[in-house]
């Protein structure tokens, strides 16, 4: 193995990994912060003043008010489908860049680019 080869698949591999691992971190930050936000709906629905002698008092519009099953059903999705969405989130935006590049530029930059190296190779 070369190499060029041998330090881009390290590359590859070492980007990857922390791109996953900050993936799931984000993701379980998302998971965290949903838990929290419900536990603390309950418990202002718990200590609110409104109603606080007849829960029947309370208006019918209020957002934490508790359903009839005695628990705030949860708001979230799962990590699974938060990493998907993310995923063709991202191909969606890379497919339309490819679509959008002028392919023409991109050779022509490479060209010059190669050039330029082997100029530089051969200078030394």
């Amino acid at each position: 193995m070369g190499f060029l080869t041998g330090f881009l698949s390290g590359f590859t591999l070492t980007t990857s990994v922390l791109y996953i691992t900050i993936q799931v971190h984000h993701s379980t930050r998302l998971d965290q912060k949903a838990v929290i936000r419900d536990q603390t709906r309950m418990i202002e629905w718990l200590a609110s003043s409104r109603g606080a002698y007849d829960r029947r008092l309370l208006p019918k519009d209020d957002e934490t008010r508790m359903p009839l099953g005695g628990t705030l059903a949860p708001a979230r999705s799962g990590m699974r489908d938060q990493l998907k969405h993310r995923w063709n989130e991202e191909v969606r935006v890379l497919a339309r860049k490819a679509y959008n590049v002028q392919w023409e530029d991109v050779r022509d930059t490479a060209a010059e680019a190669w050039m330029g190296m082997k100029r530089y190779v051969k200078g030394q």
